[in-house]
């Protein structure tokens, strides 16, 4: 059996793991938004005021802290009052990014009941590639403005006398690209003109966020010093509140890989985390007197079977769940920085949470492991060392191999409850593990476990618990825990202090 070491200390909590690293972001991409969140009032699916039923009871359950629409690429050709005002007047449009037409029935106005009616925070993102600052501002007025106007009027008319008080606003998106493909600095101008207004609007109730990109890009090495330049044309701003990168991975097919490319796509996170280590460095160089949020507001899984012709779905098995696991713990690892993730996308696209046909819906892994991370939110860091064999790899855009040990981990403390989550990143190796909870004396320890027998795996709408955690029957609770993560495998611990 292979051996490992996991020590915590709960008595040197760190920084707070913000909730809002748990988010999600759905798209008008493929069924995401159409069928996947939204059927309209008049469908015999079960809905509310047009909304599924049964996503807005799972996004409840996993207490969905924040939601980013409408993109995506889909973001910067979208002009927000297509998508306002009676049913019957809104224009068909063309989704010239996602080949598809855009009947605008979900809008602003049903996007906010979608965020009131999971308690999620909703994150606008602007149009910065074919709109402009006055269409910007308009849309935050439509949305926070208290006083009489008549874009207030219109919102009153809608249904809304109340403002939506909308924090996050992003001023574009993957701008280095199908977001206008500017430079660094000439778009840095642009998210100057944009940000000037909406910061005269919204003031500090708001909270601006600019287009970053993922640094490590063999495809793309134009952008390489995309967030440098960018940082350095605006380091004497106050327009900026966090800045945002995407990655997405991919390691064989979706449940056709390889055992060699099970680790390498594990592997392929220690790229996401050089990616964050360098766009920390750069944000405490480039502002030292002002804390400024990295976001990675799309992440996830892009496997080959995902392509524009299929709506951009793909099956998701146990690994992509494991995968998801990884990365919200490396996200926690960060969460000095990090205050807000959105894995892509919500429903039925990419890495979702569910799929549905019809009236049918089935959960995936990945929703498990949402769900299973869920006491993370809001808690304290702790300091944590694991000792653990592991495998080497090459991750994507670095220049040599790496060691990835086996046990990914992160552990956090709320109240007298230190919660662990940890991923077996082996296809094939269980892994005993000793857990020292250092200077303290658990009094009871549970958990639950997330595993298959093949991590190729997948629930269906036949057999949609396939996948599912189960209860852990955990033994006499000591000082020191010891505990065998089986290969593949992700396990939540919760042991309560003394």
């Amino acid at each position: 059996m292979t051996q490992a070491r996991i020590r915590i200390w709960p008595d040197l909590p760190k920084a707070t793991i913000h909730p809002n690293i748990y988010g999600h972001f759905a798209e008008h991409i493929g069924r995401c938004t159409y069928e996947g969140i939204w059927v309209g009032p008049k469908s015999r699916i079960p809905n509310e005021d047009g909304l599924r039923l049964d996503v807005l009871a799972a996004l409840k359950q996993l207490r969905a802290p924040v939601i980013r629409w409408p993109g995506g690429c889909f973001a910067d050709d979208y002009h927000w009052r297509d998508g306002v005002g009676p049913v019957k007047d809104r224009p068909t449009t063309v989704n010239i990014w996602w080949k598809q037409s855009e009947p605008n029935t979900f809008g602003t106005d049903e996007f906010m009941r979608l965020c009131r009616a999971v308690g999620a925070a909703p994150y606008i993102c602007v149009n910065l590639g074919s709109g402009s600052p006055q269409e910007a501002r308009e849309w935050l007025e439509y949305c926070n403005f208290a006083g009489d106007s008549t874009l207030t009027r219109m919102r009153a008319a809608n249904g809304a006398k109340a403002p939506y008080d909308v924090t996050y606003w992003g001023v574009g998106n993957e701008n280095w690209g199908c977001g206008g493909h500017f430079t660094p600095r000439s778009y840095a101008h642009e998210y100057t003109r944009f940000a000037t207004y909406l910061r005269a609007l919204g003031g500090k109730d708001i909270q601006l966020i600019a287009c970053g990109c993922n640094p490590i890009d063999p495809h793309n090495p134009r952008i390489r010093h995309w967030n440098h330049d960018f940082c350095e044309e605006m380091r004497h701003t106050s327009l900026l509140d966090h800045i945002s990168i995407h990655r997405y991975f991919h390691r064989g097919t979706a449940q056709g890989f390889s055992d060699s490319e099970f680790h390498a796509l594990f592997g392929d996170l220690l790229t996401m985390e050089r990616d964050i280590q360098e766009a920390d460095a750069l944000l405490s160089y480039f502002y030292p007197d002002k804390f400024i949020g990295l976001i990675i507001d799309e992440w996830g899984t892009w496997h080959p079977a995902a392509t524009t012709e299929n709506g951009n779905e793909q099956p998701s098995a146990l690994r992509d769940g494991l995968f998801a696991a990884a990365a919200l713990n490396l996200f926690n690892r960060y969460a000095h920085r990090v205050t807000m993730t959105n894995i892509a996308q919500t429903i039925n696209v990419l890495q979702c949470i569910a799929a549905t046909a019809g009236a049918k819906m089935h959960l995936t892994p990945t929703y498990h492991v949402f769900d299973m991370m869920r006491p993370h939110m809001g808690a304290r860091l702790l300091t944590q060392e694991v000792e653990s064999p592991g495998f080497e790899t090459h991750p994507v855009g670095l220049k040599q191999k790496h060691a990835v040990p086996y046990l990914n981990v992160s552990a956090s403390l709320s109240g007298k409850k230190v919660f662990l989550t940890v991923v077996n990143q082996s296809i094939d190796q269980d892994v005993e593990a000793t857990l020292e909870l250092r200077g303290a004396s658990p009094a009871n320890i549970s958990g639950k476990v997330l595993h298959a027998e093949d991590p190729r795996a997948v629930n269906t709408y036949d057999t949609p618990k396939n996948v599912a955690p189960k209860r852990l029957k955990l033994g006499e609770v000591k000082k020191a825990i010891v505990h065998t993560f089986p290969a593949h495998s992700f396990t939540t611990l919760t042991a309560t202090m003394a």
